[in-house]
């Protein structure tokens, strides 16, 4: 039986580690014994020392660590992933997490499947319904499986193995100065703050050509309550619970034909459909990549002065079963950026922008959509005042 401990990531907020330890204290685990570690960094308050140490746990042993100085959420989060030397995984919960009450049966199966793939740098609880870098909709493709991969490290809820963790931790010793050297990454991980552990961890994916292990249905959502890195709270990134019970999950072997997605949440194998050597092309379909390796063959929504050698229609969801699936149209291109192409208007691309929203918003009425703006439009300002 696989020893797999809970760690909690607590600082100054009692409310968000109330709601978290509820929703974990209510879960199913089968008769494990889990233990509970709860890990909270030094502030001024004490509310949530005295919570966390009142706090009842039926399923194990419970210990609260105080650090007695103010380590930093990156610092913080390394000294809870080391905790994998006493454990064989951890499961780390920052404590504006949720978890839903099914979400343990998926923590075991899945560290027993992936724990001996050495490409496998971590398991995420949580799926990702919005491309963040890109500021779109994500859906992935279904392979009829319960879970898939993506080059996107997790920190919404995640998991890591003893070997896993020791592998990303070697890495980071020895790269921290550097950390973005000589890697493609969304311009949005770039532009994280230096209390940011997790564009250290995706750097690693990146480089290393390692992947997540990601559900369909997610076992954890975010309430992105105001803290380090956000300064007012917001629903952006709730997503669907699972809300029942899987008895035994259907996991994907990790092959050279899974189902994988890039650190830009782009499909790997569309290259294979199209027959273009995968280092020959870049796959752009959110339009954020840049074509940064300067490849011949560009596929992307991006309007652009190339030679277009096929257009592929949008319509289908996810975007790239247009291509997939050869749907002639408008809306996506393949340029060969060997030669250039008509130069594109102004009303052009306009009408794609348009296009694109049209697309990813099902439905918006009028009178919501001013609404929405105005509020939109004041949460802008009232940023912009404070940064002043």
């Amino acid at each position: 039986m696989k020893n797999i401990a809970i760690v909690v990531v607590a600082y100054n907020r009692v409310k968000s580690l109330k709601r978290l330890l509820i929703s974990l204290k209510s879960a199913s685990y089968n008769g494990v014994n889990v233990p509970l570690i709860i890990s909270i960094d030094k502030s001024e308050s004490m509310e949530v020392a005295e919570f966390a140490n009142a706090f009842e746990w039926p399923y194990g042993e419970k210990e609260v660590i105080q650090h007695p100085e103010n380590l930093g959420l990156r610092k913080h989060v390394l000294f809870c992933g080391n905790l994998t030397k006493n454990y064989d995984a951890v499961i780390v919960l920052e404590d504006d997490i949720y978890v839903s009450k099914y979400f343990y049966k998926y923590v075991y199966q899945t560290v027993e499947k992936y724990d001996s793939c050495d490409l496998i740098a971590g398991i995420s609880l949580y799926t990702h319904l919005w491309n963040v870098g890109a500021n779109r909709p994500f859906t992935p493709l279904n392979n009829g499986f319960d879970a898939y991969f993506l080059q996107y490290a997790q920190s919404w809820g995640q998991v890591w193995t003893k070997r896993m963790w020791s592998q990303f931790y070697e890495w980071y010793i020895k790269s921290e100065n550097d950390w973005s050297e000589k890697v493609n990454l969304p311009n949005n991980i770039q532009k994280w703050p230096d209390s940011s552990w997790l564009k250290y961890y995706i750097s690693y994916t990146t480089k290393t050509n390692r992947y997540f292990v990601y559900p369909y249905i997610s076992l954890t959502t975010n309430f992105t309550d105001a803290g380090t890195h956000n300064k007012v709270s917001n629903t952006s990134f709730q997503v669907p619970l699972l809300s029942y019970e899987i008895e035994q999950y259907k996991l994907p072997d990790f092959t050279a034909n899974s189902l994988k997605y890039d650190v830009f949440f782009e499909q790997e194998s569309i290259a294979v459909d199209l027959e273009i050597p995968k280092e020959d092309i870049c796959i752009d379909l959110y339009g954020y990549k840049n074509n940064e390796k300067k490849q011949r063959y560009w596929l992307t929504t991006k309007q652009l002065d190339y030679k277009i050698i096929k257009e592929y229609t949008l319509q289908l969801k996810p975007h790239e079963l247009n291509v997939i699936n050869n749907l002639v149209g408008n809306g996506i291109y393949l340029y060969d950026t060997s030669y250039s192409g008509q130069k594109q208007n102004s009303k052009k691309k306009n009408l794609q922008n348009v296009s694109l929203i049209r697309y990813d918003v099902r439905a918006l009425d009028t009178r919501s959509l001013i609404s929405l703006l105005k509020y939109e439009l004041k949460v802008a300002i009232q940023k912009r005042l404070r940064n002043k």
